[in-house]
């Protein structure tokens, strides 16, 4: 076993290479079919024709006429379900990332749509150097680097292919972080941040890194590019800019984001959605029936200190590493996969966010001496989401466990086994 190993960390930028190529040819096979991408296209569209970015009338109105899952095939509602399918309700980030995908509506939807996936393939390349080449992250007396690199991705494949099929903008936003917290220069650190709290708001968790290094010129920083950024849609379209601003203010942050019926769909594994599922009668008129759900029916107030208790929960091992030193991966870590847990909408693709965690937790375990059972442990637990996949259990199980939330358990494992790993290792040195 051994030897097997150490033959495999000797070719191992072999294998890194392989892998990689394999996700490009992927992404270039899968360039052309529908995906989210289109969506972002179809925005990026509107910004010429003036239509509504968001369209959330059509999402509104679906909800108020079907009550039940008959009322799903009454014919007068089928242009609503197919808008809903094809349009509404589809994009729902902030204007400025449409906005900067302008470029992308002179190419042909398949073009822009490749252009996109090799973009995150290199992002991914990008990520994989950064991670590697960091003395904080990476342990430089690893005896398998390449090993543990290359188990990341195997780790991660699920994530990374449903990332690829959708071709989502996850492994951008882990660039842009993941630089914005190394860069040495504030002014970049700030500046790129605000970036990808611009293209998705969930990136907002990482300034309690900076809060927690002091690094408060980085913090004016990021307050100056995100006012940099959003001006540069209002020098082109002033008006426009503005009322599709309040719209995402207001349809989206203000009210889908605390709506746990919108989009609260199977594959959707954040808390939110969780619970709306377990809970809300018509979170899923489509899923609930077949398995049983709503279990008890509670109310949006019920549902809402319930997640408030969740996010106590997770964070306060989050305030008690603030307090010690030397631990700002372990905090980039859990922010990661709180970034995902905690967002409204939590598609498999979204957990492509566990790259970091992962590649972070299994640096510090695998060299552990005579410890054994935790690798045991971590290897399990990362096992979960693939285990999980249909390829092993079968469709049928995994649309259950996919309704059930799997990958929000599996994750939460992973959260708290970090949290216990950086506790005890701070008691090991006390």
């Amino acid at each position: 076993m051994w030897k097997f190993l150490e033959n495999l960390e000797k070719s191992g930028k072999w294998v890194l290479a392989a892998i990689v190529l394999i996700l490009l040819a992927l992404s270039i096979s899968r360039s052309k079919q529908k995906s989210d991408f289109l969506d972002y296209y179809h925005a990026a569209e509107r910004w010429e024709t003036g239509e509504n970015l968001y369209r959330f009338d059509v999402a509104f109105e679906l909800q108020t006429k079907i009550k039940t899952v008959e009322d799903l095939f009454q014919p007068e509602n089928l242009h609503l379900l197919t808008a809903l399918q094809n349009e509404t309700a589809t994009y729902i980030y902030p204007p400025l990332f449409s906005f900067l995908l302008i470029p992308f509506t002179y190419l042909s939807e398949n073009g822009a749509a490749l252009l996109f996936e090799i973009l995150s393939i290199i992002s991914l390349i990008l990520i994989l150097y950064l991670i590697f080449q960091n003395r904080e992250l990476k342990n430089n007396n690893s005896k398998f680097p390449y090993l543990i690199l290359t188990l990341c991705l195997v780790f991660n494949f699920r994530f990374l292919e449903s990332h690829i099929q959708n071709n989502q903008v996850g492994l951008l936003l882990i660039l842009l972080v993941l630089v914005s917290l190394t860069v040495r220069s504030h002014f970049f650190s700030g500046i790129l941040l605000a970036l990808a709290v611009s293209i998705k708001i969930t990136p907002l968790v990482f300034l309690f890194v900076f809060v927690y290094e002091k690094q408060y010129k980085r913090i004016l920083w990021f307050v100056f590019g995100m006012i940099l950024w959003n001006a540069l849609p209002l020098l082109y379209n002033w008006d426009y800019t503005i009322q599709m601003t309040n719209e995402w203010l207001t349809e989206i942050l203000g009210n889908a984001f605390s709506n746990p019926l919108l989009r609260s769909w199977k594959n959707n594994q954040s808390l939110s959605s969780t619970l709306a599922k377990y809970f809300v009668s018509g979170a899923d008129l489509i899923n609930q029936p077949t398995y049983g759900m709503p279990f008890i029916q509670l109310s949006l107030s019920s549902l809402k200190i319930i997640q408030l208790g969740f996010m106590i929960l997770f964070g306060i091992p989050l305030l008690l590493l603030w307090r010690k030193e030397n631990k700002k991966w372990e905090i980039i870590s859990l922010l990661f996969l709180i970034s995902a847990l905690f967002s409204g909408i939590s598609w498999i693709h979204s957990f492509i966010i566990c790259f970091v965690p992962i590649y972070f937790i299994m640096n510090r375990i695998f060299d552990l001496k005579n410890n054994n059972k935790e690798k045991y442990i971590l290897v399990f637990i990362l096992s979960l989401p693939i285990l999980a996949h249909r390829t092993f259990v079968g469709s049928k199980i995994e649309a259950t466990l996919s309704m059930f939330s799997i990958l929000f358990y599996t994750t939460s494992l992973l959260y708290f086994y970090i949290v216990r790993f950086a506790l005890r290792e701070t008691e090991n040195r006390n």
